[in-house]
């Protein structure tokens, strides 16, 4: 799949979670579309959800992340319908190919308008379907699906997972410091995870603060 079957414009300095111009995009067919979830996201700690992780497919790892980043919220491989929890999106995915075809489908499908009204895609998550190189002719068409988006955020592999239940896992928690190195992930989340959570919510609140400033201007005007 080359970039034109994509997409045909891409603006590299547009807003995050500003939608393409659908007249732009080639949506993908029907049967590849994700479902929809009507009802509110799960409400798990004392306050409501920042975000929701997507699943492009099955096995993307969405329960893990979630669980990692406790701002978030698991919604399966369907879009958050619900405008009585968060609406904004990030979509994850395996660095493999059917998993970059996945998400390069919910990517499309979001900026087709095909996604229910509210949705805001804010990012990507990709982490790997096994450890080891990436050969390079999945990391260049990573390249082509990481343009459908304002940023992605990659995961690395983690072996501990494979002995840990979900519940035993560390949670990230706003304005956690970074994990001491080599610390069990059951006491810290990994480095890489905290980085890409802090970075998420920093740019959630970098663009709530947008929304505000615009909304003053808009008011004065």
């Amino acid at each position: 799949m080359t970039t034109t079957a994509l997409h045909s414009h891409v603006n590299a300095h547009r807003d995050p979670g500003r939608q393409l111009d659908p007249g732009t995009i080639d949506p993908p067919p029907p049967h590849r579309c994700a479902p929809i979830r009507s009802a509110p996201l799960p409400v798990t700690g004392p306050h409501p959800p920042l975000f929701a992780v997507l699943g492009a497919h099955g096995g993307a790892g969405t329960s893990t992340l979630a669980r990692w980043w406790a701002p978030a919220a698991d919604t399966g491989l369907a879009w958050p319908a619900s405008n009585r929890t968060t609406q904004r999106v990030v979509i994850a995915a395996r660095l493999c190919l059917p998993g970059l075809i996945a998400a390069a489908d919910r990517l499309r499908e979001w900026h087709a308008d095909l996604a229910p009204d509210g949705v805001t895609v804010i990012g990507l998550v990709l982490t790997p379907a096994r450890p080891g190189r990436v050969p390079a002719s999945l990391r260049r068409y990573r390249g082509v699906v990481a343009e459908l988006v304002e940023h992605v955020y990659s995961i690395a592999w983690h072996d501990e997972l494979i002995g840990c239940e979900l519940e035993e896992l560390a949670e990230y928690l706003p304005f956690d410091p970074p994990p001491r190195r080599r610390a069990p992930i059951t006491q810290a989340v990994p480095a890489d995870v905290h980085r890409a959570g802090t970075e998420i919510l920093t740019r959630l609140a970098e663009g709530r603060k947008t929304t505000g400033v615009r909304a003053d201007s808009e008011t004065e005007s």
